[in-house]
């Protein structure tokens, strides 16, 4: 029997100047698994699409997806940030976060389906805000 949860969260991540994922899988006993793992195209496409109830795509990449890596980033999740402010989905602006150094960031969500969330979390700057900015006003 295939445990379904009742909670998706991904984040995206830069490791080693290498694309990246985190997935936080929470089901209905609360227990909570996490998943971090190198990232492609076919990958994130995969997880967004199981995120909205299409178990097939990700179904099939486990089974014989293209498990490379063909591409290095400084820092994917703005280039994938700034791919969401672009689409469809549902944007939440959460309260910023403060490091103990004073440093704050942008605690954004975009929902893919009921409890299935993306979030990033970006040090405020100028191109940040431009980029809110545009999405508030579309």
């Amino acid at each position: 029997m295939m445990r379904i949860p009742t909670e998706i969260r991904l984040r995206f991540k830069t490791i080693n100047n290498t694309p990246a994922v985190t997935v936080t899988l929470t089901y209905k006993s609360r227990i909570k698994e996490t998943l971090t793992t190198i990232a492609n195209g076919e990958l994130i496409s995969a997880i967004i699409a199981a995120m909205g109830s299409q178990l097939k795509p990700i179904q099939e990449f486990q089974t014989n997806g293209n498990h490379a890596v063909e591409d290095t980033s400084e820092n994917f999740e703005l280039e994938m940030f700034e791919a969401f402010i672009r689409s469809q989905h549902q944007l939440k602006l959460e309260d910023d976060f403060i490091s103990p150094y004073g440093d704050r960031f942008l605690h954004a969500i975009f929902t893919i389906g009921f409890h299935h969330d993306v979030h990033f979390y970006l040090k405020r700057n100028e191109h940040i805000e431009e980029l809110l900015n545009e999405a508030l006003k579309a």
